[in-house]
This record gives C-alpha cells, sequence and structure tokens, in this order.
C-alpha cells in the first residue's frame, strides 16, 4: 500500500501535508519547477495541449489568457444555471475562460471551455490533484491514499464532485473532511486530556470563501453545531478593493480613462495588464502584512497615450486597512450572526481559531481581539497551512484497505480521531398535489447526525399510477432551492389513488444519498437509483422531459401513451436494477431507447405496423454512411424480402427483426424528424430553421460529435410540435 497524505484542495491555493513521526507540509512544483508550500490551483493548456499546474502558468496569466482557469472549485458540483455561476460568467477579467451549460447535458451541470474543448469541473480539479499527487510522490514513495478536505457548506452534489475528481487523479479517497475540522485537528484540539472540552469556532478566510463553523471537541470527538460564512468573500474581493482603488488613483493623477486607454490596446496587451495587475496587487497585499508601505509596479505592464510606461504607484498599510475593514466588519457580523442563529453565547466560545491566507492580515486579527478579546484568538504561524495539516494528521490514523474505506471504519487505530458529522443542509422533496401544481415537503432537517436514515411516507395520486419521480432538492444560502438528484421508480399494480408508500432515505457520513420505497399493499421493495449529475441525470431527464411531453399531448391516443408508459417502465427497471456508473455509456443506450419509444408513439397505427420497414428505410436512405456496414446490408435483405414476399406472417417477421436492428439508431431517427418538419411544414419559418438545425446536426454527426447532435435536438425539440400535433405524418410512401 501507498502513503496517505492530507490535501487542502483549495480555490485558490491548494496545500499537502504529511504524517509519520510528525506533520509537516510536502513542497510541490506544479509546471515551474519551483518547490512552493502553496500550490496555485491554476490550470492552463497551452498551445501543444500540454496542461500546466500551478504557479507558473497563473504568473503568466496574460500568455495563456483565455486558456487559464482559476478557482474552478467554485464550480463543483454546481450547474450552469447557478446565480452565481452566472456572476462568474460575467466577469470576464477573473474568469476569462469559457463558463457554458455542456453540450448534450443539462443546465443542472456546467463545463469550462478551454482551446475549444470542454471539460467538467472534475476534471480540471483532478489535474490539480494529480499534480500534487505526482509530486509528493517523488519525496515520499508512492502516495495512493488522501484525505481531501471541502467546505462546511458543501452538498452532496459538490462532495460527488470532489470524488470524482480524486479518482480521476488516481487517489483513494479515505475521507472527505470538513475544513474547519481539519483546522481544530491542527490546532491540536484532538489531543484533549480525557474529559476535556473545547467550544471553538473556526473562522477560515480564504481567497475565494469566507468559512464559519462552532465546533465541541470532546475526548478526541468533533461535533460541528453551526456553520456559516459567505462562500463568494474571501482574499479575491481584498484583491478586487484594492485593484479598484489603484486603477482609480492613477487616473486621477494621470488624467486619463484607463477603459479608454485600455480600448486603444491589443489583446494581447490588455491580457499582459490584467495579469501585472492581478500579480502587483497580490504581491502588495502580501507585503502590507509585514510592511508599512508596497508598490504596485504599473511602468512593468502598462503605457500611457503617449506610449510611455505608467509611474508606479505606492500605498499604505494605513490607506489598506481603511479599503478593507468594511469587509472585515463583514466577517465579524457573520460570526454575530451565526452565534445568533445557534443559539451560541460568545462567553461559552472558548477560542476562535484563524484559519486560511487572508486571515494573515494584522488587521484582521487586530479587529477579531477588539470585538472578542486577545485570550479568545488563536492564530498559527503559517494558517493557510493548517487545513492541510488536520488532513495529513487524519489521514495518519484511518484505514487504508479498501474494504475499511468504504465501511468508513475508523477504530482500529488506536490514535483514530472520532468525527462526528452532521448534515449541513435541510433536503426537501418535491410532491404533487391533486390540481398538478408542485409543493415541497422537507424530509431532513439540517445538523442531523451522519449517517443518517429517515423513513417518510407518502401516498400515489392516481388510480392505476405506474411510474413516480422521485425529485430531491436543497437549500441554498440565496433562500431558493437546488436541484440535487431525481429518480425514477414503477409500480407494476394496479393500485387505487392514495395508495401509501414507505420511503427511506440514507445519508452517509459525506452526506451522500441513497433512497428506496415500498409499496405497502405489494410489500414489495425498490432501490431507486439517483441522478448524480453525470450522463445519468442527463438521462433521466430526457426520461423526464418526454414523459410529460407525450402525457400532455392530447394528439397521441390513450392507447400509444399505455405502450410508451409499458416500455419506459422497463426501462426504469432495468436502471433500478443495475448499479451503473454516473458516467457509464450505458446510460446513453437508456437515452437512445426512450427516444425510440418517444417516437413510435407518435406514429399513426399503419405506420406502427410498419415501423420496422419505416425506420429501417429511413436509415437506408438518409444515414448509409453512418450505419454500420454489417448492419446496413442485413436491413437491405430483409427490406428487398418483404417487398418480394406475398406470406403477411414473414413480412411481419421481417419487420420485427427490422426494428430490432434500428433501434441501435434510435438517434438517426429522431434527426430524421427534423428533416421531415423541413420538407413538410406549412409554416415557412419553421421548415426553414428545421433544415438549418438538420443541417447542422448531419454536420456534427460527419464530425462524429454525438454530444452536439443531442444538444441540438434538446434546444430544438419546440419543432417537434408539429408531429406531437398530428400536421406531419411519419410516412415515407412505402410500396
Amino acid at each position: 500500500m501507498g502513503k496517505a497524505i492530507g490535501i487542502d484542495l483549495g480555490t485558490t491555493n491548494s496545500v499537502v501535508a504529511f504524517k509519520d513521526t510528525s506533520v509537516r507540509v510536502i513542497q510541490t512544483k506544479g509546471s515551474d519547477g519551483n518547490d512552493s508550500d502553496l500550490c496555485r490551483s491554476c490550470v492552463a493548456i497551452d498551445k501543444s495541449g500540454q496542461v500546466l499546474i500551478g504557479n507558473g502558468p497563473y504568473k503568466n496569466w496574460k500568455r495563456y489568457t483565455p486558456n487559464i482557469i482559476v478557482s474552478v472549485k467554485r464550480l463543483m458540483g454546481t450547474g450552469f444555471s447557478d446565480p452565481q455561476v452566472q456572476k462568474m460568467c460575467a466577469d470576464k477579467k477573473a474568469y476569462p475562460y469559457g463558463i457554458k451549460k455542456p453540450t448534450g447535458g443539462t443546465e443542472e451541470a456546467v463545463v469550462v471551455v478551454l482551446r475549444g474543448k470542454e471539460y467538467s469541473p472534475e476534471q480540471i480539479s483532478s489535474e490539480i490533484l494529480k499534480s500534487l499527487k505526482n509530486d509528493t510522490s517523488s519525496k515520499l514513495g508512492d502516495v495512493t491514499h488522501a484525505v481531501i478536505t471541502v467546505p462546511a457548506y458543501f452538498t452532496e452534489k459538490q462532495k460527488s464532485a470532489t470524488k470524482k475528481a480524486a479518482e480521476l487523479a488516481g487517489l483513494h479517497v479515505q475521507r472527505l473532511l470538513a475544513e474547519p475540522t481539519a483546522a481544530a485537528i491542527s490546532y491540536g484540539f484532538d489531543k484533549m486530556m480525557p474529559g476535556e472540552s473545547k467550544h471553538v469556532l473556526v473562522y477560515d478566510f480564504g481567497g475565494g470563501t469566507f468559512d464559519l463553523s462552532i465546533l465541541m471537541a470532546v475526548d478526541g470527538q468533533f461535533i460541528e453545531s453551526g456553520s456559516g460564512g459567505d462562500r463568494w468573500l474571501g482574499g479575491d474581493d481584498i484583491d478586487r478593493i484594492l485593484s479598484d482603488y489603484a486603477c482609480k488613483e492613477i487616473e486621477k493623477r494621470d488624467g486619463f480613462v484607463l477603459s479608454d486607454l485600455l480600448d486603444e490596446k491589443s489583446e494581447k496587451e490588455k491580457n499582459a495588464f490584467i495579469g501585472g495587475l492581478k500579480a502587483g496587487v497580490e504581491e502588495a497585499k502580501k507585503n502590507l502584512s509585514s510592511s508599512q508601505k508596497a508598490t504596485i509596479f504599473f511602468s512593468e505592464f502598462l503605457e500611457n497615450e503617449d506610449d510611455e510606461p505608467v509611474e508606479d504607484l505606492v500605498i499604505t498599510r494605513a490607506t489598506f486597512e481603511s479599503l478593507i475593514s468594511p469587509l472585515i466588519k463583514r466577517t465579524i457580523d457573520l460570526i454575530d450572526k451565526l452565534l445568533g442563529e445557534t443559539a451560541t453565547p460568545i462567553e461559552t466560545i472558548d477560542n476562535i481559531l484563524l484559519v486560511g491566507g487572508s486571515s494573515c492580515i494584522p488587521l484582521v486579527k487586530k479587529m477579531l481581539v477588539d470585538k472578542y478579546g486577545e485570550v479568545k484568538v488563536l492564530s498559527s504561524e503559517k494558517p493557510m497551512l493548517a487545513i492541510a495539516e488536520g488532513a495529513a494528521i487524519l489521514a495518519q490514523t484511518l484505514p487504508s484497505d479498501e474494504a475499511a474505506i468504504s465501511q468508513q471504519i475508523t477504530d482500529i487505530n488506536e490514535d483514530a480521531i472520532g468525527l462526528i458529522s452532521t448534515t449541513k443542509h435541510q433536503i426537501f422533496i418535491q410532491l404533487e398535489n391533486p390540481d398538478g401544481s408542485h409543493r415541497t415537503e422537507r424530509i431532513i432537517e439540517s445538523k442531523e447526525v451522519l449517517p443518517l436514515e429517515v423513513n417518510k411516507k407518502f401516498r400515489t395520486i392516481a388510480n392505476n399510477q405506474k411510474i413516480i419521480e422521485v425529485k430531491l432538492f436543497t437549500d441554498t444560502e440565496n433562500g431558493s432551492y437546488d436541484k440535487i438528484s431525481s429518480g425514477f421508480f414503477t409500480i407494476s399494480e394496479n393500485l387505487p389513488a392514495m395508495s401509501e408508500l414507505n420511503f427511506t432515505f440514507n445519508l452517509d457520513e459525506n452526506e451522500t444519498m441513497t433512497a428506496k420505497v415500498k409499496v405497502v399493499k405489494t410489500g414489495k421493495v425498490t432501490e431507486i437509483r439517483l441522478g448524480r449529475g453525470n450522463n445519468d441525470t442527463s438521462c433521466l431527464s430526457e426520461l423526464s422531459h418526454k414523459m410529460e411531453e407525450l402525457l400532455n399531448n392530447p394528439q397521441v391516443a390513450d392507447s400509444k401513451k399505455s405502450t410508451f408508459i409499458s416500455e419506459v417502465q422497463q426501462i426504469i427497471d432495468s436502471i433500478n436494477k443495475n448499479n451503473y456508473s454516473p458516467t457509464d455509456s450505458k446510460w446513453s443506450d437508456y437515452e437512445e431507447d426512450i427516444r425510440a419509444a418517444y417516437t413510435r408513439a407518435l406514429m399513426g397505427e399503419r405506420q406502427e405496423n410498419n415501423i420496422g420497414e419505416i425506420l429501417a428505410t429511413i436509415l437506408i436512405n438518409e444515414f448509409n454512411k453512418f450505419l454500420n456496414p454489417a448492419d446496413a446490408n442485413e436491413m437491405r435483405e430483409k427490406l428487398f424480402k418483404i417487398k418480394n414476399s406475398t406470406d403477411n406472417f414473414e413480412k411481419d417477421s421481417l419487420r420485427q427483426e427490422l426494428e430490432h436492428i434500428s433501434q441501435k439508431y434510435s438517434l438517426l431517427t429522431h434527426v430524421f424528424l427534423f428533416k421531415l418538419i423541413g420538407d413538410n411544414s406549412s409554416n415557412p419559418q419553421t421548415a426553414g430553421r428545421a433544415i438549418c438545425v438538420y443541417d447542422e446536426m448531419t454536420s456534427a454527426l460527419d464530425n462524429h460529435n454525438i454530444v452536439e447532435v443531442n444538444e441540438l435536438i434538446r434546444s430544438n425539440e419546440d419543432l417537434l410540435e408539429e408531429i406531437q400535433q398530428g400536421h406531419i405524418s411519419i410516412d415515407i410512401g412505402l410500396a
């Protein structure tokens, strides 16, 4: 077995630590070859396609923009529709890379774009983790296991994304450890005397986030009793305040408008300014923690209208502190808010532990001491390293045996640290009202001890209900609900409305949820496969969409709807029976089966009888070059036999065989619907748009870009209304 390390996978910087006889930070190189305690959480891709990590690419911001990524942790486990993700999209100076909905995916996921290629946040984070793993292995020997820290507010989706990133990097996750708990371990609160207890508040002021947690440490056990903060407040905001001030000062001093000056610059010069200012401001911020003044060297990256270097700007600590004191006051206000929400008197807090790089700023400690007293406030020599050190201490006590890890066994080592995890968020289920509207009901409270099992009773809403979708949501800091997962289950029996269903929801220590349901009348228990934001969510979203669309379509006969439901039931049962990973290609096969069932449901009775013949003819005539040659030849042979046979039984058998072959190409037959609309719609605008979409799809097929085809289908499905409403018949005039 290899070594086990602790990793602080930070928004701004990442740190690795290791414990044997003592705990120590392992310096890493990233791509620039220079050892450092802090590895910038930065990823760039150069023109040759090489992935670059850490401080090196960050210092060469202008060289790699826009193919350089920072703060990818903010995107982990989020969706494109998240309001905070939209803010990142709008801030091109801080986040120059592309941020978009995945091609072929839903707004519940997000990707970044580098050199024209899409990457998930997990893939980008895995490159950082891989670099840390490789650098550490070169010094310690083979590293295989890790405790990775996550913010206390991380949802199940965000934790799952972190575990996926580690898996891609070749790391076995012993535990995802809440950052505040890691900090408390680093400060030694796991080594108290028997019977001793401490109530601590962890003040984690990092580069991209501000986290607060109240922990009770008792006999080496840690129990979290409250968390708060602001995941969009951090050292980046201090940089922005200082940057804005500096720019306004040089404008006022030199009499120009910076935006006008930059408009006249080339893209390369603009990137040089952005990169130079970022580096200059960050360096000045660090210097002002130990000196009374610092200089931002504008002369190195900006020239005025006369092509002369802009003079440098000196900033005093007094000015700096006056600029940032409102921001630090906000962090203190958030402390008071958390204390109030948890009904925790400040007098009961034994210590406030300072963690994170931004807590190194002298004014932070001063304002906290002024408010809460010097005895309470503790600061280590390097608070930005504390979280990784705490993770390393825990990693050394945890098992590395895979079975033990999966069972979360932590008591096999006499020095093991006891962690009592609690739920960080409320979880809600969506219910349907009799009038068809929806409401949410809370099924899990926050601050519940993990692992947790919750049993809830609900009822069916209609007679003979066959398919039920389970949608789960969590609360967010802006007061809205975020969908975390969904799944389906089926009821084979004909049950009356209001039949009782018993649900069991289980959350493990990482808040990963599993669910099962028992139909009380029959006693049947079904495991519900919940989507995790990858191929699984894409498939389940398509299932939900197609069901809603078809069942609400008055042009489709009830018999067709019933057949569709039966086919979908089989798909759902297969999904719940098989434990496919979220990224398994089988999900795409299921998605194609759903589309095929949907297409069949739209066809008329005569067409349905000939469906195998119709589909095979479409595929041969329109998409021959995309077919497997053996399949194409077999379809031609069977079509020829049908045409020349006088035996109706033989024809029906051949058509069934053709339908079976054609099902492998349901994506192509779905694409054909758009050509059908383009050729037959009485609305010129609809016809023109459908033809354009069809051309884009065939072009994407030529480039083997299936995800783009899926995205085009999803974004243009309103065109299919003419078929759904019966205005256009799926008929190709068979002889």
